[in-house]
């Protein structure tokens, strides 16, 4: 009888052992950062991701707007911009074409950040659930044996 007590006190070690392992490699590996995504609600975090993703784009918009007006500032007829002013019809069609374009983008970059964003989260929040579920076997297994030590 105690030679099989004993068995089962190394067994729950081992199995102890095991759970706190995996335990650990999964706070130090992906876990940190499934747990921070977990402390948003989910609709929270795909909002988040989406309007991070808005400002890059509108940043680097900016930022290839401005660059590229720095390569053609020496091409740019100033003389027949202040004469004919700088609206003419064909200008104002190319603007409003390049900002069509670029609310497509914008709006094909949202849907597809959200997307993402949800799957992450989703991937996230299972592992997170599956760590939870260990830590709680875990638990159990330290208060078995304790039951078993004061019996």
């Amino acid at each position: 009888m105690i030679s099989m007590l004993k068995g089962i006190r190394v067994l729950l070690s081992e199995e102890r052992i095991k759970k706190m392992i995996r335990l650990s490699d999964y706070e130090a590996g992906m876990g940190e950062m499934d747990l921070r995504r977990t402390r948003y609600r989910r609709r929270d975090y795909v909002r988040l991701q989406v309007l991070r993703a808005v400002a890059g784009m509108v940043a680097a918009s900016i930022l290839i707007l401005g660059m590229v007006m720095l390569y053609f500032i020496d091409r740019i007829p100033w003389k027949t911009y202040v004469s004919e002013g700088f609206f003419t019809w064909d200008r104002t069609l190319w603007i409003a074409g390049g900002f069509v374009v670029w609310f497509i983008l914008l709006g094909i970059l949202c849907s597809l950040t959200g997307r993402r964003s949800r799957r992450e989260y989703d991937e996230a929040a299972a592992r997170v659930n599956e760590y939870d579920v260990t830590l709680d076997e875990l638990l159990r297994l330290y208060e078995d044996e304790r039951k078993e030590e004061s019996a």
